[in-house]
Parts: C-alpha cells; sequence; structure tokens
C-alpha cells in the first residue's frame, strides 16, 4: 500500500525524499504513487521538491501521466486538480468568519434564540430539520459553515464526536454546542492523547488553539469533519472527504461507543467514539454512499476486475478479511465494473481497442458481452408522407404528425417499446420480445384502420420488423438487425407489417403469418425470407385502402404488388432443412421457390407496364406469356 498524503507530510525532509526515491526504484509505476509524487511537488522544502519532479517525470509513458512542463505552481494546482479530482482540496483547512459582530452580542443572540426554542422545540437557522443540531449554533459558526458548504450542497445528517452520555441535550438540540455554560462540559481538552490519530487528524487539532467539540457532518456529497476552535475565536478546523473516495470502512467499539476509521485514496480519516445508534448508521450510509458515488472514468479501463475479483474471493476463503469487510469491497468492484463499461466510457473503450490494433481477445469479449443483446427493432413510415407533405401547408402536414403520434405512441409504450428516434413522419422502436413487438405493429394497423374508416384524412403506415443482435450505446441501438428492419419497412406494402424469418421464428406461431417468398435485400449476401403478419378482415381492408390511396397519389405498384394480390390464405412456413442454426435464411422448399417465382414475375409485369407507358413498344408474344403464366406449372409447356 503507497503512502498516505499527511503520513508523508509528517516526515522530515530528508525522509520525504527517501520516499519519493523508493518510488523511482519501484519495480512497477502505480497511479496512487504518482499522484503522492504530484503532491509532493507542492512541498515546502526546495529539494524535496526537485526529486518529486524527478519521480513524476518516471511515470511519463503512461497513460495517466499529467504533462506540466512550463506551468506556474499556480497552473500545475489547476491542472492537476482537473484531471484528478481526488486531489481538490485535499486535507484539513482552516476556516474563519470575517464578522464584527461582538462576541458578547452574539451570546445574547442564541441565548434569546435558545429560549424561543424550549417553547415552540425549533430551532431558526438555514439548515434543513433533519440537522437541526446546526441550526442551534452561534450565528459566527453558522456563517463559517455556510462558507465551508459549497455551492448547492445539502447537509443530511449530523453527529457529535467523542460522545459522552451528558452530550444527550446537545445531540437532540435542546441545547447549543455554542452556549459558554457548555463548554466546560463539552470541550476536548480530556483527550489527552492525540497521537492516537492518524496524521491528518493531529493536523486539524493543531490548527485551532483550543477545540471545543467535534461535529461530524454528511452532505449529498461529503462528509465534512468540523473541528470547532473557542468561543473566543470565529474558526473552526475542517476536512472534506468526496464519497468516491472513501475506498474502506471499518468500526470498533470504543468504551460504550463506535469509532470509525476510513481510508480514502490519500489518508486514513478517524470518527473518533460516535453514540452506537449514531456510529451504527454512519457506517451503513457511508458505505451505501461510497459505492454509489463511484463514476466512470478512463482510470477504470486498465483494471481488470474479474481478477480483482477472484483474488478477493481467495481472500475472503482464507480468512484474510472479514465478511463486511469482503461484502463491501466487493460491492465496489462490482460497482467499478459497471461503469468501466458504462455508456459514459463506451467512446474511450473503443479508442482503446483501436489503439490496441483489434484490441485484444480479452477486450473484445467483454465489449461485446456488456454492450451486445438480443432486440426486436421496428421501423415505420407513413406511406406518400412526402408527396403529402409537399401538396400541403406546413400547419396541415404537422397536424398529421401529431395525430399519427397521438394514436401511436401509447401503443408502443403499452407493448413495452422503447422509442428510439423519430426522422419526419418515420419511428424506429426497439422491443425486448419479438412477439410483443409483432402484437404492438397489429395495433397500430388496427388503430389506423379505425381512424380511416371514419376521417376524411387517411394515415396508412407500412411496418419491418426484425429480431437480432444489436449495439446498445445509451437508448440508441447499431448494427446489421437494424438496417434489416428498415429494409423489411421498404419491402412491405401500406397496411402490411413484414417480418424476417428470426422475427418469425421467435413468435413461434403466436400470431398468423403468411409466406411472401425470398426476397433480395440491400446489403444482405443472399436473399433472405420474408413473412407478413396476417390480422382479421381488417388486414383486407387496410391494403385496399393503400392499393386506392397509390392510385390517387399515381404511385407506381411495388414489385411484390402482384404476388402479394394473388397469395391467398395464410401459407405455411417454408419447412426447415439443412442449417436450422441460421434462420434468417430459410432452406429452399417447393411452396417457397413457387411463391418466390410469383414475386418475381409479378415484379417483371410491373416493370414491364411502367416501361410502357414510358413509350417503349409492345411486346405481344411477352404480354402472351404473362397472362398464361397463372396457369403454367413448372414441367408444363
Amino acid at each position: 500500500m503507497s503512502m498516505k498524503f499527511s503520513s508523508f507530510d509528517a516526515l522530515s525532509p530528508a525522509q520525504r525524499i527517501a520516499a519519493l526515491m523508493h518510488i523511482k526504484d519501484a519495480p512497477t509505476r502505480k497511479r496512487e504513487d504518482y499522484l503522492l509524487a504530484l503532491h509532493a511537488l507542492f512541498d515546502p522544502d526546495q529539494q524535496t521538491r526537485m526529486t518529486a519532479k524527478l519521480v513524476t517525470g518516471l511515470f511519463a509513458q503512461e497513460s495517466f501521466f499529467l504533462d506540466l512542463k512550463g506551468a506556474t505552481p499556480e497552473e500545475m494546482k489547476q491542472r492537476i486538480e482537473q484531471r484528478f479530482p481526488e486531489m481538490k482540496g485535499w486535507g484539513p483547512q482552516l476556516a474563519e468568519w470575517a464578522g464584527s459582530v461582538p462576541v458578547l452580542e452574539m451570546v445574547r443572540s442564541l441565548q434569546a434564540r435558545s429560549k424561543k426554542a424550549e417553547m415552540t422545540s425549533e430551532w431558526d437557522g438555514p439548515f434543513p430539520r433533519s440537522v437541526f443540531i446546526l441550526n442551534a449554533l452561534r450565528e459566527d459558526t453558522i456563517a463559517i459553515l455556510q462558507q465551508i458548504f459549497e455551492k448547492g450542497e445539502t447537509p443530511e445528517w449530523v453527529a457529535p464526536g467523542f460522545y459522552l452520555e451528558a452530550l444527550q441535550p446537545f445531540r437532540e438540540g435542546q441545547r447549543s454546542f455554542d452556549h459558554p455554560a457548555a463548554t466546560t462540559l463539552i470541550n476536548l481538552n480530556h483527550v489527552l492523547d492525540r497521537t492516537q490519530f492518524p496524521p491528518a487528524f493531529q493536523a486539524m487539532w493543531e490548527m485551532v488553539e483550543r477545540p471545543i467539540y467535534l461535529l461530524i457532518i454528511l452532505t449529498d456529497r461529503r462528509l465534512i469533519l468540523f473541528l470547532r476552535d473557542h468561543l473566543k475565536e470565529s474558526r473552526a478546523a475542517w476536512m472534506g472527504v468526496p464519497f468516491e473516495q472513501i475506498v474502506k470502512v471499518s468500526s470498533a467499539q470504543v468504551s460504550g461507543t463506535v469509532s470509525l476509521e476510513l481510508e480514502t485514496m490519500q489518508d486514513f480519516v478517524h470518527l473518533p467514539q460516535l453514540l452506537p445508534a449514531d456510529g451504527l448508521e454512519l457506517d451503513k450510509t457511508l458505505r451505501e454512499k461510497s459505492i454509489s458515488a463511484i463514476k466512470s472514468t478512463e482510470d477504470l479501463l486498465d483494471r481488470d476486475f474479474d481478477r480483482e475479483l477472484a483474488k478477493l474471493e481467495m481472500l475472503f476463503k482464507g480468512k484474510a478479511i472479514p465478511s463486511q469487510e469482503y461484502m463491501f469491497r466487493k460491492m465496489r468492484l462490482q460497482k467499478m465494473e459497471l461503469e468501466k463499461f458504462s455508456d459514459a466510457n463506451l467512446e474511450a473503450l473503443l479508442a482503446k481497442r483501436f489503439a490496441a490494433e483489434a484490441g485484444g481477445k480479452r477486450l473484445d469479449e467483454q465489449i461485446l458481452k456488456r454492450f451486445t443483446s438480443e432486440k426486436t427493432v421496428m421501423f415505420t413510415d407513413i406511406v406518400g408522407y412526402s408527396r403529402k407533405a409537399a401538396q400541403k401547408q406546413l400547419l396541415d402536414t404537422m397536424t398529421l404528425l401529431a395525430v399519427h403520434d397521438k394514436m401511436l405512441l401509447p401503443i408502443i409504450a403499452e407493448y413495452g417499446g422503447k422509442l428510439i428516434k423519430k426522422i419526419g413522419d418515420a419511428l424506429m422502436v426497439k422491443f425486448d420480445d419479438a412477439a410483443a413487438a409483432c402484437r404492438c405493429g397489429v395495433a397500430m394497423q388496427a388503430k389506423l384502420i379505425a381512424f380511416n374508416r371514419t376521417s376524411p384524412e387517411k394515415i396508412l403506415i407500412r411496418i419491418g420488423i426484425n429480431t437480432g443482435t444489436v449495439f446498445t450505446k445509451g437508448e440508441d441501438v447499431f448494427g446489421d438487425a437494424v438496417n434489416v428492419a428498415a429494409r423489411m419497412e421498404s419491402l412491405a406494402r401500406p397496411g402490411m407489417i413484414f417480418l424476417t424469418a428470426t422475427t418469425h421464428a421467435r413468435l413461434g406461431g403466436q400470431l398468423p403469418c403468411r409466406y411472401h417468398g425470398r426476397r433480395a435485400v440491400k446489403g444482405q449476401a443472399a436473399p433472405m425470407e420474408v413473412y407478413a403478419l396476417v390480422g382479421s378482415d381488417d388486414d383486407r381492408e387496410m391494403i385496399e385502402a393503400g392499393r386506392e390511396f397509390r392510385q390517387e397519389m399515381g404511385m407506381e405498384d411495388g414489385p411484390e404488388d402482384a404476388a402479394a394480390e394473388s397469395a391467398g390464405p395464410v401459407a405455411a412456413a417454408p419447412a426447415a432443412e439443412g442449417n436450422a442454426a441460421s434462420p434468417s435464411v430459410a432452406s429452399p422448399t417447393r411452396d417457397g421457390e413457387l411463391a418466390a417465382l410469383a414475386v418475381a414475375v409479378g415484379a417483371a409485369v410491373a416493370h414491364y407496364k411502367a416501361a410502357v407507358r414510358l413509350g417503349a413498344p409492345r411486346d405481344g408474344t411477352l404480354e402472351a406469356w404473362l397472362e398464361a403464366f397463372p396457369g403454367r406449372l413448372p414441367g408444363e409447356d
């Protein structure tokens, strides 16, 4: 374990230089050693500073190295605190009140507030009721505390240290710690052996002339130790410990009280002699807050948490650490692992992978494990929206979109879908369950059918759904599975829902489907099996409405239209033959190939008609063959 900052500061100059030389000769370059060397750059001894500068230069090849060349001491301090937040405001500090109110006047004011509190059981003051003790302090002490708290920081809990049973009225806010009559009882002169405490606490003690009480304060951001000097002086020594810096919490029974020992990245912090109820509550709260405060940083990227967890398990099995410490350290490691592979660190992880030239198998496995999963992706769009938008006023277009969203977005939420993005009239939605996505699509089309029956303004959509492995970043998803879902939507006719074979397989026959053959899909090496969800007679109603709409808008039939019109009742999916592990491309079957042939001929008819309309000569032989096609089967002439 590396030396803590206060322990380093307590050494003589020669000893500090020796400690730095020990870092210089160490076989490995640890981050905590580097931080200690940075701390030593501001040592009062010049020789120590020069040695620290030499030592920091040895870390130039490490990822956490900070180049301070040419910076002034003030610039160095700012850059260090920006790069390493745990270095900011470290260590004991002295806070003083610069007010001019005489002590006797403040005493009289406190006495008046005390009498009022006795009658109302409430103290006037700026702090929340959960920390009523702070409101029961003298005005200069309150001003010092307000000076210590950062902007927006809220105190949440407070208790006195060095607890004695006689302090009960003060702990409960019935009396003020700052009342002159209480100083004899509360003052800490009875603490004779201060050497029992770590150097940081001793440094706080030396900053004041005669400490009279210690308050331990929890805010929403950190732990604060507040050591009040005697009441003739308006000052206090204090030290703040951000929750994320706490790496270890331990407690012990001391003369009927509970004392806590905290280890931070820089130091050991002693919380002496609390009332048992306060000590146990503080122990539990600090563990919880220190874990929840861990956030993603690039410093976590190089840590192998699987290895660290395995080492911790070995220590626990070997009874080298108690169960309470084992659970705390395990939960910290698990939280850090989550933060390492969080969205906030994703860009840094990918950059690290790129810099490592293919990243290494281990890193790739970890990234894929944390950021990929199977999702069902749905794409929808309004048929003919662009043409409608060109023909209508902007306000009419926006009204159409608003009506569309108002009808469909609640249905998406009802079936567990998560709207990823809206692109004009198009929706991109992800689902955890393929069947829920399909049912959602059916419900969306049914809602629009009901709307179109009574509305002069028709809204028709087509829907494409695919299930596959996606890469998740925040709420967004990426990957080939997303692209294929978009292609299914573009293939679908108005009022229809097209599925890939993968989604069809996950659906497991829960909803009726019609097989639509094998389709060429952009970006895919081989044609893909396509299915359409089939509803009730309303399904046909929507398709007919779509045909009328296309004719009204002057839109050409798509390549699949001829086959879809004659597809008839629900067709069974092709029987799986060959490799069953590749559901996205089913094995060829007689029915499947015939359906695909029908689609191809339908496309040929559509293209032929379009060419004639554009001025191409008619071909009687071809037209006769196409007209006779429905009666021709393979093997017949």
